[in-house]
């Protein structure tokens, strides 16, 4: 099977998205890393990763820059945000993870197992095989025994 890849979006220092990054690798995701802070989106960038989706999951309520422009009661238009975005990089989350045609925003390693198809879903692993479900609700499965 050939190696998943991705494309990861981040900037600074942040622990869970270090986390993340980590499991991201050990579970054999190939990725491309771009630092926002040395090599921000374009608008153009921004407008083909944003789509169609809604900006609020883009945002970055944490920024001391999104309360300075006021984004949580904004009256500006979406080309108006995507201009912010994009001359602010801090007003993204972090990290946003792209593969393909799909996409996720956040540190939820449990999701982006799930999006990229990974075994190591990020959760710990069962030490128990697997047990055969039943048909029936309320009863325990049986297993053949020799």
């Amino acid at each position: 099977m050939a190696p998943k890849r991705a494309l990861y979006f981040t900037y600074g220092d942040d622990e869970k998205c270090a986390e993340t990054r980590k499991f991201m690798e050990e579970s054999g995701v190939i990725l491309q890393i771009r630092d926002l802070a040395e090599n921000p989106l374009t608008e153009g960038e921004l407008i083909r990763l944003v789509g169609h989706l809604k900006l609020e999951h883009f945002l970055n309520p944490s920024s001391p820059n999104y309360s300075k422009h006021n984004l949580n009661n904004s009256g500006l238009c979406r080309g108006e945000i995507i201009k912010l975005m994009a001359a602010d990089h801090t007003l993204l989350k972090r990290p946003i993870v792209k593969a393909g045609r799909l996409l996720l925003i956040g540190c939820d390693q449990a999701k982006i197992a799930e999006m990229l198809q990974l075994e190591n879903n990020g959760s710990e692993p069962s030490k128990d095989p697997p047990q055969p479900k039943s048909n029936k609700p309320g009863k325990k499965a049986q297993t053949a025994r020799s």
